[in-house]
């Protein structure tokens, strides 16, 4: 009993941790929110491009900076730090990487603004191209998630993140279809079964597997570099 009482104390300690930060990452995206959800009432192409549009001159502002402050409070958790304080971490995480997540955001916002743009005038040529394009998506994903945990792990200067991230999304294949699994399972979950996921637990849960999957990257080419070191 004494067990089955600290395993769902640490249970409920989880959902209290990824909850929280969750709904501090929805908080500081609230303008996003409301354009990602108008997308759903998008009656025409032309309010689908206004509504794209706008959340991509606010993502290098708000959404980067926001996602950046979850990878270093989930960066903690992961490295086995889980007893932070959590709306101050957050806080201080955004104050100390705003600058260096605005201007890692516009480059890689300017990369799926341009990949989406190509996306809606080519997808239509024929299948091969539009597999083509959804592949890009898919590495763009992988290369915006590493790119965070850069951010929030090394301390490199950005245009090095950026092409570490980009290294990072070529090397161990095998954990980068984990982490699009995983992701994708999640966003199907939380987006098309559990609505209530959304703003309690999908974006730290995605977060979660993004930096674990980073940081066993690092792990992996660090040991890799002692082997041959020696």
């Amino acid at each position: 009993m004494t067990n089955v009482m600290g395993g769902l104390n640490r249970l409920f300690e989880w959902i209290m941790r990824l909850s929280v930060i969750n709904i501090m990452w929805i908080i500081f995206n609230l303008p996003i929110c409301y354009l990602a959800m108008s997308l759903l009432f998008a009656e025409d192409e032309a309010s689908v491009f206004l509504l794209l549009g706008t959340i991509a001159v606010l993502a290098p502002f708000m959404f980067f900076p926001a996602t950046t402050a979850m990878f270093g409070v989930v960066r903690k958790w992961v490295m086995g730090e889980d007893d932070v304080p959590l709306v101050k971490s957050y806080w201080r995480f955004y104050k100390e990487n705003y600058v260096r997540s605005l201007t890692g955001g516009l480059l890689l916002t300017l990369f799926w603004v341009i990949w989406t743009v190509d996306f809606f005038f080519f997808s239509k040529v024929n299948v091969l191209v539009s597999a083509f394009f959804l592949i890009g998506f898919l590495f763009l994903f992988l290369m915006t998630l590493f790119f965070f945990s850069n951010t929030v792990h090394a301390e490199l200067k950005l245009l090095t993140s950026v092409k570490n991230a980009f290294f990072l999304t070529m090397v161990y294949p095998l954990i980068n279809l984990v982490v699009l699994v995983t992701s994708g399972v999640i966003l199907y979950i939380s987006l098309g079964v559990f609505t209530f996921l959304v703003p309690f637990f999908m974006g730290t849960l995605i977060t979660y597997v993004g930096f674990a999957a980073y940081y066993q990257k690092m792990e992996k080419i660090n040991n890799k570099s002692v082997v041959e070191t020696k």
